[in-house]
This record gives C-alpha cells, structure tokens and sequence, in this order.
C-alpha cells in the first residue's frame, strides 16, 4: 500500500446502503471505461476515497474487481455473472439468435445484432462483424438512447400507444446522439407507424454520422421481445436487398425462440410454463 492511499477505518454501515454504494462502484464501470482509479471512481459515485477503497477491497477479495496498483477493473467474476443473464442462457434469446444471425451475416458480410430495451434504450446482446464492415459497432453490452436506433423503432413500434408516447416525449427533451437525431415528435409518430405496417425500421446517421441500419422486431404473440439489426456504412446500405431478409431473421428467430421455450417445458427443464412477463419484465 503506498502513502497517499486511504486507510480503511473500521466504520458499520447499514447493510442497504452498503450494498448501493458497492453497486453504484461496479455501475461506474458502464460509463467511463475498462480500468479506473481510485480518485476516478471516488469522483464518479460521489463517494469518499475512503469509504470507497474499503468497498473496492471487498469487492477485489471477492473477485468482482481487480486490483492493479492504484488502478481498478471489473474481474472476471462480472463475466460469470453476465453469462448467466437470462438471455444469455442454453435455450435462451441470444442461444437460439446466434445461428440465424450468422445466416445473415454470411449473406451480407456486414455487421449483424440483437437487441433489447430497457427502458428507453436498446442493449446489444449479440453481435457478429468483421473488420472489413467500415462501421464502428458497439460492443456486446453496450447501450443506445432507443429511438436513435433502427432496433429500438422497431421494438418500441409494436409497443401500445401510451408506452410509444412516453418514449417519443423521452426521446425529443432529451436525447441527441447526432446532428441526424430525429426530435420532432410528429416524424417519430410517423416512423412507427410505417414500422407497423412493413415491419421493418431504419436509422439513418442518427445514432452515429456514417452509420446506417435496417431492423426488425422479434415478435412473440404479437409481443416485441428484441430486434434483429443489420448496420453498414451510410450510402452502402441497399434497402431493397437487405430488408426482406431481416424481416426473414427475425420471423425465424421468433419461431425457434417458441420451440426452444416449449422444448424446453416438455423436457421439464422448467419447474413452471414459461412466461413471457416473467422474461422480458422491462420492455415497456
């Protein structure tokens, strides 16, 4: 331990608070980066250095952090976790898309997602690509403000009326990833609304200068649980060539992703049927 770092004074804590001031450090990772130090995360939680050096202690003892001198990162113990997300699973979203998007991906050679919302933003939960796809892709995990996307009009089109509303309201006060942001409520109505009719989306710069996409919604009984995304650079996208076979993904998605749900009660896998409230909670 070198002189300038905090000592770790014996201090109780109720438990509660203990337990948010270790998430808000491990939430810290999310915005800023791989590695951080501890002045960085003190800063960035609003904790003291002291208070948080002791929870990072723990944390490292634990393995969910790694310590290297005075610099922190999340351990490998995080991707355990991760890997047991919900979707993630045998059987699960990402375990039935994988295939098909590789089908799609072959087909085009260009960079292929899944995607969730939460909230109102869209989470990557699978992706394939190639360093000959000229667009910067974001990284498995990774998270876009919903209506700059492709994937996030697509899922949020099939969502009811009230839901659409607030995220359009969400989306025009404060969102602007681009100088392309869509933020006019009126042509965001419109967007879903000819999401609806041909089941396919795009977004044009608006998440990124240089960046296109074309998407469409998985849908399970009328329910939009993901997105499949096909992203190339502005200009390189051919609409006509491209939409007709991710609506084809994600329609095929959607039917293996019920078989695999259903395979999986009749093998008794599941102590109870399968709901699809009890997956996907945080959709609207």
């Amino acid at each position: 331990m070198t002189s300038g770092e905090p000592q770790a004074p014996p201090v109780n804590v109720k438990p509660s608070i203990a337990v948010g001031r270790a998430l808000s450090l491990i939430d810290a990772f999310l915005d800023a980066g791989h590695t951080m130090s501890l002045t960085e995360l003190a800063q960035r939680t609003s904790l003291p250095k002291s208070t948080a050096f002791r929870i990072l202690g723990q944390l490292t003892a634990s393995g969910h952090v790694i310590r290297n001198g005075n610099q922190y990162r999340l351990g490998i113990k995080m991707f355990e976790l991760g890997s047991h997300f919900v979707h993630g699973r045998p059987g699960g979203l990402k375990d039935v898309a994988t295939p098909l998007l590789g089908d799609l991906f072959l087909q085009f050679g260009t960079s292929v997602g899944l995607s969730v919302l939460d909230g109102w933003d869209v989470v990557l939960i699978a992706e394939l690509t190639s360093s000959r796809t000229r667009v910067a892709t974001p990284v498995v995990g990774g998270r876009a403000p919903a209506l700059s996307t492709a994937s996030g009009k697509a899922i949020i089109a099939f969502l009811d009326d009230g839901t659409r509303n607030r995220a359009i309201a969400h989306h025009v006060r404060h969102v602007r990833t681009s100088s392309h942001t869509v933020r006019h409520a009126g042509v965001l109505r419109s967007q879903l609304d000819e999401v609806q009719e041909q089941g396919c989306s795009f977004a044009h710069d608006e998440l990124k200068v240089g960046t296109s996409a074309v998407a469409s919604p998985v849908l399970v009984g009328g329910r939009p649980i993901a997105a499949v995304s096909l992203s190339a650079a502005t200009g390189r996208l051919d609409r006509a060539g491209i939409e007709a076979a991710v609506l084809r993904t994600s329609r095929q998605i959607a039917a293996e992703f019920v078989r695999a749900r259903g395979l999986a009660e009749d093998d008794g896998a599941s102590g109870q049927p399968w709901d699809i409230e009890d997956e996907f909670d945080r959709i609207s």
